[in-house]
């Protein structure tokens, strides 16, 4: 069972998001084809593939879930449901991985602006006030 007193680490959440986001803009930045997948560099006298990196890049988070799921198992703390916050995360990070590669004003097309006006200055100032009011 979860532990109710338990707080998420933002910080840490911050910081990983922040790096696949860095990584993504430096994949397209440096000018990232298909094609390109075969090319190699010497990391340590090995050679590396650009598919390499980017199924790493995939992989190393999956493994790193898999490692967290393990290790709240192991110390009673399994996920009794999934969070609302964890569905939010989800969800967005779903949104940002159909803004991949395209095409310029995809997400002002769709109203993106919309969404991100309503939690920069409606999500949280509600929460709080429909908290404050609770019985």
């Amino acid at each position: 069972m979860a532990n109710a007193s338990a707080q998420t680490d933002w910080a840490l959440v911050r910081r990983m998001m922040l790096a696949s986001i860095d990584f993504c803009e430096e994949v397209e930045t440096a000018g990232y084809r298909e094609t390109d997948r075969g090319a190699t560099t010497v990391v340590n006298g090995q050679a590396v593939s650009v598919q390499d990196v980017l199924t790493s890049a995939w992989t190393y988070p999956e493994t790193m879930r898999y490692a967290i799921i393990r290790k709240r198992h192991e110390a009673n703390d399994d996920l009794a449901y999934v969070p609302e916050t964890a569905r939010v995360m989800t969800a967005m990070a779903a949104a940002c991985a159909e803004l991949c590669g395209a095409k310029p004003g995809t997400g002002e097309a769709v109203g993106m602006s919309d969404m991100l006006r309503w939690f920069e200055t409606h999500a949280g100032e509600t929460l709080r006030a429909a908290l404050a009011a609770r019985p």
